[in-house]
Formats: structure tokens, sequence, C-alpha cells
């Protein structure tokens, strides 16, 4: 498979490779849309000719009007999950329209987005030297609206018919950002930017204590509910751990019976308390004797935590039932 050695940005959790008109159209005269759909990590020939198709068959890149593309990897398992663009650019009037997507469902509601324009709307500004960057949604598309509203873009218009949509023409809300309105890093408070931190990968390790992990969790579990808590902490410890160069084995690392163990504490303590938010639910849990680190070893032996099948899979206590 060859080496595209296309130039790239990185954030905590992605590879942004740059893949412009004029680099594409290069690449299809060395190499056949199948081995490049390879190269490129391209799960389907779809995914591919969809791609060629925004990037090449339609792309721009003359004195008028360019476009600048990246291709978005998680760098935890090199999947091609999506991309974003620049995809008109008006050099004379120095602005921009952006555009951006994440093709499989699985990839969404993980904060990649916002990881992501942070960089992307800085290289825009300082790399590109626009002056104005615009970005339109469907008038429904709430979730791109708020993030939008994040970075500092101010709704500007309602364009109507403005996009093509599975057959028909679609409204579109118009926003717009300029350098001077440009919010690098929206301000989170502070369980959201452990959340956040969690995700990425960017908590030093020595502040992922006992406390943090509680916090995440009971973030998760308030604002997702049980079954999305106890996906999003599985995986999460799971690639946290081996980010910092840790192994997750039977002896070491991710221990499943304890995760569940949490997940169920912090679920009955918000069951039992309906009207706290999750501020006061926090605070109300770290004053409880249920949030010490040896409150486990109520309910499990050491001989039990301490095992390969309770590290491995959830198994029942065996001092008493939880």
């Amino acid at each position: 498979m060859p080496d595209l050695n296309l130039p790239a940005l990185e954030t905590g959790r992605l590879l942004l490779r740059t893949l412009n008109p004029a680099s594409f159209k290069a690449l299809t005269s060395k190499h056949d849309d199948e081995t490049l759909g390879a190269a490129l990590n391209c799960l389907t020939p779809e995914m591919y000719a969809g791609i060629k198709e925004r990037f090449l068959t339609y792309g721009l890149d003359n004195p008028r009007l360019s476009m600048h593309n990246w291709l978005l990897y998680r760098k935890d398992t090199g999947k091609l999950i999506g991309d974003f663009s620049y995809h008109i650019i008006f050099r004379r009037h120095l602005r921009a329209e952006i555009g951006y997507s994440l093709y499989d469902t699985e990839d969404r509601g993980q904060g990649f987005m916002q990881e992501l324009l942070p960089v992307t709307l800085k290289f825009g500004f300082e790399e590109l030297g626009l002056e104005r960057i615009e970005a339109l949604t469907a008038v429904d598309n709430w979730a791109s609206m708020r993030l939008l509203h994040k970075f500092g873009f101010r709704r500007e218009g309602y364009a109507r018919r403005h996009y093509r949509f599975e057959g028909k023409n679609t409204d579109s809300f118009s926003f717009s950002l300029v350098p001077e309105e440009f919010i690098p890093e929206p301000a989170l408070p502070p369980v959201e930017k452990l959340v956040r931190g969690f995700e990425r990968h960017t908590i030093p390790e020595e502040g992922w204590t006992h406390e943090a992990h509680l916090k995440v969790a009971l973030w998760y579990l308030f604002h997702q509910g049980e079954e999305e808590a106890l996906c999003r902490m599985r995986t999460g410890i799971i690639a946290y751990n081996l980010y910092l160069g840790h192994q997750n084995t039977p002896e070491a690392g991710y221990h499943e019976t304890l995760t569940v163990f949490w997940i169920t504490v912090l679920k009955h303590f918000l069951e039992a308390h309906p009207h706290l938010n999750y501020d006061e639910a926090l605070s109300e849990f770290l004053q409880s004797p249920q949030s010490a680190s040896a409150y486990p070893k109520t309910f499990f032996s050491e001989s039990l935590l301490q095992s390969v099948r309770a590290r491995s899979r959830w198994v029942a206590p065996d001092l008493q039932p939880l």
C-alpha cells in the first residue's frame, strides 16, 4: 500500500490529513481507485466515491475560488470517520464557507467536532488569512448550531432552498465568524472540562484520581443514562490506560466489576435523590461514606476483587448483596 505522505494536523484524538484538489488529482494519476481508497482507509468503495466526488470532481482550485480539505482519522484505531473543509474559499475577498461531516452514527456525540474546530478555525484565520468564515446548517440541526455558537459564530440570516438534500432543496440558517470574535476554547464548567479531558486523553495521570472517576461517571449517568455511562466509562478507561502506555491485562488495568459497581452505586444514589441537579448530587455524594475508595470492600472480598474473573467481567458481591 503506498504511503501518500499527506500533510497533517493533530488534535488529542484525531489526525487531520490534507487532501486538496491538486494533490488528489496527482494521486489519481499514480494510483487506481482501489489502491487509493485502501491507502486512505476508506471502508467501502462508496465511501471513496463520495470523497472523490466532493474533493476532486467538484473540487475548486483557480485564481478566484479554491478549497482546503482534511480527512479525519481516529488516532486510536486509524479509522476514517469524516471530513472537514473550507469548500469555497473566495481568495480576493478573504472569506470562506466551511463544511464538516462524520460518516458513522457511532462516531457522533463524542465531541470530535468540538475538538476539531479550534484547530481548523485557527488555521483558517492564521494560515489562509481569512477575514470571515461562513457556515450554513439545516434549520433543525440544533447540535451544529450549538457548536457554532460556542466558537463565536453569529447567525445572520435564513437561506431559502439553499441545500440539495434527498432530492429536494431545503432551507438553511447562515452563520459567520470574524477573527476578533473567535473563541478558540469555549468556556466550560470544571466538570465538563474534566469529561472532555477524559475523552481526549488530556488529563495528566496524576489528575485521574478516584474522585475524578466518580465525577465523570456521575456526569455520564446524569446526562446520558446508565447504559451509555457504562459504555463510555468502560471504553474510555481502556483507551486512556493505553494512551498512558499501560496495559489492560488479566492482572492490571481496566476492572469490569469495579466499573459496574460504581455505576450501580451512583445510579442508586441518583434514584434516591431525584430532585438534585448534577452539582448538588456530586457534592452530596462526595460527602457520603459511599464515595470512599474502599467502599467496594464492604461488598467484595479482597481475593474476589483481585481475581482475573472479576477484572474481566461482572461478578456479583460475595460478602453482601449490592
